[in-house]
Order: C-alpha cells, then structure tokens, then sequence
C-alpha cells in the first residue's frame, strides 16, 4: 500500500516566486506520517515548492485543507480522482464545511487526525472506506511528528511544535475558536521536551494559538525547557503583561519574541469582535514597556475593517507601531472564514460579497469579501497594503533595526531582524492579488 501526502499552496502566479514567510514546514503531514504504519510506502510533495507529478501511483492520496488552500486542494483532489485513485481530505476548513469537502473527495476527517487515522488505513485496506470520520480537535499522540517526510524540502530554517491546542476566547472573527469550541488542551510536558531535545539546536515556533492561556501550566513548561537552552518564539495574549513571574521563566528558557493579536486600537471594535482579554488592559503602552523589560520583541497584528474604523485608524496603528518598535506589524483587513460567527453574522447582515469567497474565480489574495461600513472594499484593500509597505519601508526598517534592546540586542537577533523584515517588505508585493487556485 502507498499514500502520497499533499500541501497544496494558496495559489501560484505566472512567473513569480511563491510567498517566502508562508514557507514552513507543514507540521500537520508530518503527524500523519509518524501515525502510517511502517509497512505503508509513503511520499509526500509540497505543491507551494514543487510540481505535483500525478503520474505518481499512490493507492491513497491525503491532502490537508485550509480555507485560502481549498480552491487548489481541490483542484488537485479532482486531477487524483479522475486518474481513479481514492483521496481523502482533513484539516480546518474540512471540519468547518464538510459537505463542501465531500463534493471533492472519497473521505473526510473532521478534527484532529491521532483518534481516527488507524481506522481510516484499515476500513481502507478492507475497501470499506467511510465517507466521513469524525473526532475530537485536542487529541495528541505519544508519537513525535516523522519530520523525515520533509526531506529535500527547502523551508524556513525554524521548527514547529506544539505545546497545546485551542483557545477558550470567542473572537468572533476567529475559525480557530470555531474549530477548537473555544477549548484549549495543553500537551503533556514531557513529550514537548522530549521534542525539542530530539530536533536541537536550532530556532523554536511553539505554533500554539497562545501558549499561556493556562498560565500556570505554561510556567511548568518554561522551568522544562531552561535546560534545554534554545531560542523560542511563540503567540500570546496582552495579559502576559501582568505576570512578571511569567515573563521572567519566558526570558529565562529562550524567548526572544511573541505573536500579540491587538486587533484593534478601538475599544468599540475590541468589543464588536468579542476581544475581551484586550479590552480590559487599559494602559498599551505599559503593558508593552513590562514585555520590552524582558527583552521580548513583539510581532504585532491589527485586524482592519470593523464598523468603528476609519482611515484615521491606519496612521495611529502605524505610529503605535514604529513609536513600540515593533519586530513585525500585520495589517491585516477583517476575513468572514466559515464557520466563524462573524461570517454568520455578515451574511445574516447581507453584507457578503461572495457566495463562497474562496472558491470565487475572481477572488485575489487580500480582496475584501464583504461590505466595511465606512470604506469601499477596494479603499480597504488598498489602506493595508499601503500601510504594510510604510511600516516595511527602508527607513523604518533602520529605525526599527537600531533597537539595541530588543530587536538588535546581539548579532543574531539583529541579523534576524534585518532578513526577515527584508524578506517581509519583498512579500507585501509578492501577496498582493495572488489568485486562488493554479489556473488549469
């Protein structure tokens, strides 16, 4: 028996290079693996990197869904499909809209896989494959994820790992929150050190939606990891702010930097999107002093296009932004992904634009897909890729650069900052109107 395991990109266009932040090892395919049993062949192609060959002979063929990739996943499915082989899809868009997945495969995995997948290789060696199997999104398995099935592929040189699952916050922009029921399970600490020390040395993405939800939990970990000594970076909330004990075990295992979703400068906005564990911090800029202490650099990501926004709001983000020296700044617009209750919202609003957005032919990679109340969705589109260019711009680079505390503390880091910011100013363009889907 042999399965070919497929990442499908978002969308490729003619002659241009793939989006280079968006190169990372897709740490879900690597947890399929480790749970193949031995005596399967397997292979694995990475449609972001390389073509795929469907003269391959795969008797299973499994392809990881996400909402931007779906237009591509099943543009591959249905090539696999009309070859007569069998394809089974999985994934958070395939937990949010499974009926949809269906139309393009022979099975479908809602949840997490670690419960079902041996169940899946047996009803399908014994040709009784299920159209549907169903599981629970917080499972992990004792087996470390098989990164051998990376081989050869060229990503960005820091690892994946989990330490938990979910979120209990109900943004209501947030799939992740959908999928996960606003659930979070931490990881046995043991198997992430175990991890860690098996894939040394090297740099950490710890890909939680934020590792300390369960502060106390969190703390344990930290003390693990100190031995360890490895450089990390993971997402949080604002109200690591107010932990000083937490904030010190971060600094001492290896944290140079964290993901920080402020959303909005708003407060009316923050209350809209139900982003309750900002709302209540009332001072930003002392919260951000306290994690600078540590010496923590903070990506920062701004969601645009809720109904108290107005173009003002871009050039305070900006000035909040190079006024705090950010590492990174997201300008992100506001995207309604199925399943979450701010699509539904907008479609009970008839605020849609689209009838499934990302399978439209015509949709691009930061279109607007609904109506912004005090903005054309074309302005929308056009204010975050403006400002993305002005905060990636040269000078701003430099002035951020010159941050010896935290972005530039030591020659590493500095050498970091520099390439990546570089590389993300490279990528503003590299993003814009990048179709869904390769056109066939």
């Amino acid at each position: 028996m042999k399965i070919t395991f497929i990442m499908p990109c978002v969308g490729k266009k003619a002659g241009g290079g793939y989006v280079k932040t968006w190169l990372m090892e897709p740490l879900a395919i690597a947890v399929l693996s480790s749970l193949t049993p031995g005596g399967i062949e397997k292979e694995f192609f990475d449609d972001r990197i390389e073509d795929i060959p469907y003269h391959t002979s795969p008797d299973l063929v499994a392809i990881n869904v996400e909402t931007y990739t779906a237009k591509r996943a099943y543009q591959i499915a249905d090539r696999f499909r009309e070859l007569g082989k069998k394809v089974i899809m999985g994934g958070f868009h395939a937990t949010l809209v499974p009926d949809e997945v269906l139309m393009h495969a022979d099975a479908v995995v809602t949840g997490a896989a670690e419960p079902v997948w041996e169940d899946v290789l047996g009803d399908f060696s014994a040709g009784k494959l299920k159209r549907m199997y169903q599981s629970g999104t917080n499972h992990f398995s004792p087996v470390l994820p098989d990164r051998s099935i990376y081989k050869d592929k060229n990503y960005t040189k820091i690892k994946l790992i989990e330490t938990g699952r979910g979120c209990p916050f109900t943004c209501e922009f947030c799939s992740i929150s959908s999928f996960f029921r606003r659930t979070y399970t931490p990881r046995p600490i043991d198997d992430v050190v175990r991890e860690i020390d098996s894939l040394k040395p090297g740099m950490f993405f710890f890909i939680d939606d934020n590792i300390a939800v369960d502060k106390e939990h969190t703390k344990k970990l930290l003390k693990a990891l100190i031995p360890l000594r490895i450089n990390w970076v993971g997402q949080v909330s604002l109200d690591i702010s107010g932990d000083t004990d937490l904030l010190e075990l971060m600094h001492k295992s290896g944290c140079l930097g964290v993901l920080i979703g402020f959303e909005s400068l708003n407060k009316e906005n923050l209350k809209s999107m139900g982003k309750k564990v900002n709302a209540v911090i009332r001072d930003y800029d002392r919260a951000l002093e306290q994690i600078r202490k540590y010496r923590l650099g903070v990506y920062a990501t701004f969601l645009f296009g809720y109904d108290f926004d107005t173009i003002d709001s871009f050039s305070e983000t900006l000035s909040f932004s190079l006024k705090h020296k950010f590492f990174f700044t997201a300008f992100n617009h506001v995207v309604p992904f199925p399943g979450t209750p701010l699509y539904t919202r907008l479609e009970n609003e008839n605020r849609l634009l689209f009838d499934r957005w990302w399978l439209s032919g015509s949709y691009r990679f930061g279109d607007i897909a609904f109506s912004p109340k005090n903005f054309t969705p074309g302005q929308l589109s056009s204010l975050c890729n403006h400002f993305r260019k002005r905060f990636y711009s040269i000078p701003s680079i430099l002035t951020r650069g010159c941050d010896l505390k935290v972005n530039s503390r030591n020659l590493p880091i500095a050498s970091a900052f520099f390439i990546y910011n570089i590389m993300s100013r490279d990528d503003v363009d590299r993003r814009k109107d990048l179709p869904l889907g390769v056109p066939g």
